[in-house]
């Protein structure tokens, strides 16, 4: 009769993790087929009352010499009922951990955008897999509409007249949220406003919106490719990156690790969330992409490309 890992640290009255031990070390007879281990009652049997088979242990390479008695099986105190159950305790919560992420849609948890490079290899994989609607949503959105990043995908999108329909949108680069970004991450100096507009983010702002313009002009020629942006007086919840089959989802903040030395306090610095497009909680994230997406909110001002380029002397 065959016993499982658990059946034999009953009967040894051990955890499972020492039976596993005792396996891969040998002390316990035993042959293995790809992961799963197949112990016979004769085996324990072997270690519990010796002198009725030795043959096991001496099929294993073990002489008499290094041979183990009842007395002699190294069993620790602490291998005991609490043992088991603190065991039982660490799974199940390991279970319910699995389970409720599964439940949810959770596909991954990834690495921050900034510092883990293997985070925006996914989105890129994504990218060039994506077919229909595309949501983008940031602030700046640099890695798309810059010049580097994931732009170069879009661009191959719009080059090969894919059935991709982006939509991005955008903080308003010249409202009172981008200053505030530029407050936290570059000082309180850009609350001046000569210097926030030869400050970084503004550079940056403006290099974009070139692009989208560029990007906008290309899809007007094409059949299938296209694309549309729109800029909102408004703070985004999270970065949302969302395709029909994925979305990844990236909380926004103010807040950065003590010590930290490249100034950026706003993105870029949590784990990456990784959902199936058709969860709860990214159903959720496109209703609120659609709800500022259609500036129906009069609070939330919603600006077109063409109205942000002009403030920002960009041809469209």
């Amino acid at each position: 009769m065959n016993l499982s890992v658990r059946d034999v640290a009953i009967r040894l009255n051990v955890s499972e993790k020492t039976v596993y031990k005792w396996l891969k070390s040998g002390l316990i007879p035993a042959s293995r087929i790809g992961k799963s281990w197949i112990v016979t009652e004769e085996s324990v049997q072997s270690l519990i009352q010796p002198s009725s088979s030795t043959a096991g242990i001496q099929a294993s390479g073990y002489t008499p010499a290094n041979q183990y008695s009842a007395q002699q099986l190294p069993l620790p105190q602490h291998d005991t009922a609490s043992v088991h159950a603190d065991e039982s305790e660490h799974l199940a919560r390991f279970t319910n951990i699995l389970s409720g992420a599964v439940n949810q849609g959770l596909l991954g948890v990834l690495g921050p955008r900034s510092s883990d490079p293997e985070t925006s290899t996914s989105i890129g994989s994504s990218l060039e897999d994506a077919e229909g609607e595309i949501l983008l949503q940031g602030i700046g959105l640099r890695e798309f509409f810059g010049d580097r990043g994931h732009t170069a995908i879009l661009k191959q999108m719009a080059a090969q007249d894919r059935g991709v329909q982006v939509r991005a949108i955008l903080v308003n680069p010249v409202s009172e949220f981008a200053r505030a970004r530029a407050v936290a991450e570059d000082g309180a100096q850009f609350e001046d406003e000569d210097r926030f507009k030869a400050g970084p983010l503004y550079n940056d702002s403006w290099r974009s919106l070139n692009v989208i313009a560029s990007m906008k002009r290309e899809a007007e020629s094409r059949s299938y490719f296209g694309i549309d942006v729109r800029f909102v007086d408004h703070w985004p919840s999270v970065y949302l990156v969302m395709t029909e089959s994925v979305a990844y989802i990236e909380t926004y903040h103010f807040g950065k690790p003590k010590n930290n030395v490249d100034g950026s306090s706003i993105d870029g610095l949590v784990p990456m969330m990784l959902f199936k497009s058709q969860s709860r909680y990214a159903s959720i994230l496109r209703q609120h992409f659609d709800y500022i997406w259609s500036g129906v909110n009069p609070h939330i001002k919603t600006h077109s490309l063409s109205e942000i380029a002009e403030a920002m002397q960009v041809v469209v």
